[in-house]
């Protein structure tokens, strides 16, 4: 048959959260294993597809391709081979057992501990195999990753030979090799081992060539073009590139279209650089160390800035995650001392600011009245797949998070971060990394209910993830529940200004800095019902530009009483619009970072020249 190959490894441009085990469960009682699968593999991978439907079925699923573990164990084989630093863990013939489910759940368990950007390849030449394994087990966590990688094809088209051909760097990391049945032989793997490391050995030669026709190039003494690295808050990432632009910088984000991004990101940025150079990198949320997974950008001579918009502690722990860095910003200066005990660097205190707003055109009204309205995430189903892991990995830390998590109230002012790394530090466990993610994602979710639940006998009005919909997850509030998603730039700016009242509650991470929703809801002109931040006082007069909350009781009466006085309620909002306008935009915030590197940072090849220029 002609069948394009491309298509089974060009996955539509789709993310999703790659923590997600193998053992889910399906949503629809109604739709059998392969269909389910099979709706997943035409969202992701449609050239697969319409090879698989092409195939018989196999008639009995539940029968067919019994394990035979008196001669292949998939356990055993795992344990057996299992690297944990290794970066591409690679199963040939994959589809005959469970070894690809287990090793995925392996590779997400060892990233709860450290994130080293583990991947997961999957080779199959044997397509009808896979279309029987499709009908008897659920394979739609592994599909949907953006962590995992299915490369499916015929025997005499050689998959993972075209694989490699395609994107060479997918080689450039340690990688492990297994056996996926007892007919992945040793001479299978070892041509497969052979491919990469010729790869690896040309692709490090052609770079280390590269980097050294670079050497003795000068770094301007002020930033001229700036690229953004980072997957996500693409959002936020487009704010500050049109902010950096409109002061004059060449600014863009590095686009990563590419839908194997996570398996090439740690040289791909090569590739751009190449093509069109830039001096200075600009990460979100990120780190050099954990991006790039070499010290080749180093070498270059390129600018390192950093910006972290969430508690950073999900990404730092060690003095080598900062390495080479010339500026450090962080959104909420409550941080900047953890950050400082671990890195030489500048370290300055940038906030997010608005990116809501139309400049083209008036912002359209909102079709229908809006009362109240609150707009977030909530965030428990995430911290579901995080809990798993850490009961499998780390069971300690579950009695200790839920002993934190009720004993913290959520009108307390103290800092939940601070009081968090002292309860662990109590039982000698670090607060790092992915716990955390999840500790303070689900905080942040106890805390938009207990303030919400005061609202649901008034006309509240919630948009966001499904999850809101759910009584057993949000219980009343579930009532008030929009039924979708807003997109940030074309409907969120009509419900901000359109509702009377717009109710902001923090993510516990905010200490001392404000949420990007606070800003976004002034410079859309709307009236913002915030709850109280130390940090709100620095740029706005509480009453005046906004209004806040401390409690429960005061949520529900300073709501009454706006509602109640629109004169006053649309004075205050159009305060706040101008106080906004005035000094919270990204080209404000961005000029913080301009401002940090324009003296003489790490090894910047131009210090060298300073003397001999100024003698000229």
């Amino acid at each position: 048959m002609d069948w394009d190959w491309g298509l089974s490894i060009h996955r539509i441009d789709r993310a999703v959260d790659s923590r997600i085990w193998s053992g889910a469960q399906l949503q629809n009682s109604d739709r059998s294993l392969w269909e389910s699968n099979l709706a997943c593999i035409q969202e992701m991978y449609p050239g697969l597809a319409v090879l698989l439907c092409s195939l018989p079925s196999a008639g009995h699923p539940a029968s067919s391709l019994e394990e035979d573990k008196t001669t292949f164990d998939p356990n055993r084989e795992l344990n057996k081979e299992w690297r944990p630093n290794a970066g591409l863990h690679i199963v040939d013939r994959f589809a005959s057992n469970r070894l690809a489910r287990i090793l995925f759940d392996r590779i997400n368990l060892a990233d709860l501990k450290e994130d080293r950007n583990r991947r997961l390849l999957l080779l199959e030449d044997r397509p009808q195999i896979l279309r029987d394994a499709l009908e008897r087990d659920d394979w739609r966590s592994l599909i949907h990753s953006e962590r995992c990688l299915f490369a499916v094809d015929v025997p005499e088209r050689n998959a993972f030979m075209k694989l490699l051909r395609t994107y060479p760097q997918l080689s450039h990391t340690s990688f492990q090799i297994y056996a996926g049945d007892r007919s992945s032989t040793q001479e299978r793997r070892a041509s497969i081992r052979q491919a990469l490391t010729q790869y690896q050995n040309a692709l490090t030669r052609s770079i280390r060539e590269f980097i050294h026709s670079r050497r003795g190039k000068q770094a301007p003494p002020f930033p001229n073009t700036i690229r953004f690295f980072s997957a996500g808050h693409n959002y936020l990432q487009d704010a500050c590139v049109q902010a950096f632009q409109n002061l004059g910088y060449g600014a863009e984000r590095l686009k990563w279209k590419n839908p194997v991004y996570r398996f090439v990101r740690s040289t791909a940025w090569i590739q751009a650089f190449r093509e069109r150079d830039f001096d200075t990198a600009f990460f979100l949320n990120t780190t050099p160390s954990l991006f790039t997974q070499n010290n080749y950008l180093a070498e270059l001579p390129v600018r390192s800035l950093v910006w972290f918009v969430d508690n950073p502690r999900r990404y730092v722990w060690r003095s080598q995650d900062l390495a080479n860095l010339d500026v450090i910003g962080v959104f909420d200066r409550t941080y900047i001392p953890y950050l400082k005990e671990r890195t030489n660097a500048k370290v300055i205190e940038a906030r997010t600011g608005y990116a809501a707003r139309s400049y083209e055109q008036p912002i359209p009204e909102y079709p229908g009245e809006l009362d109240i309205v609150f707009v977030g995430e909530l965030g428990i189903r995430s911290g579901l797949a995080l809990e798993g892991g850490f009961r499998k990995i780390q069971p300690e830390v579950l009695p200790i998070a839920n002993e934190l998590l009720h004993s913290v109230e959520a009108s307390q002012s103290l800092p939940f971060t601070d009081h968090a790394e002292q309860v662990f530090a109590e039982k000698e466990i670090p607060y790092r990394g992915a716990l955390v993610e999840w500790i303070e994602n689900k905080a942040a979710a106890l805390w938009r209910l207990h303030f919400l639940e005061a609202l649901t006998d008034t006309n509240l009005c919630v948009f966001g993830d499904a999850e809101w919909g759910d009584p057993a997850r949000a219980g009343a509030v579930a009532n008030c529940y929009a039924g979708r998603r807003l997109d940030y730039y074309t409907e969120l700016p009509s419900v901000y200004a359109s509702a009377k009242i717009n109710v902001n509650i923090f993510h516990v991470q905010c200490a001392a800095a404000p949420n990007p929703r606070v800003y976004d809801v002034l410079a859309c002109g709307g009236f913002l019902l915030t709850l109280y931040n130390p940090g709100l006082e620095d740029e706005f007069e509480i009453g005046r530009d906004l209004v806040v909350f401390r409690s429960r009781e005061e949520l529900r009466e300073q709501a009454a009483h706006y509602l109640a006085h629109p004169k006053e309620r649309e004075k205050i909002a159009r305060r706040g619009q101008a106080k906004v306008f005035a000094k919270c935009g990204y080209h404000d915030r961005m000029q913080s970072f301009l401002t940090a590197i324009s003296t003489p940072l790490r090894g910047d090849l131009y210090e060298n020249e300073l003397p001999r220029l100024s003698r000229s």
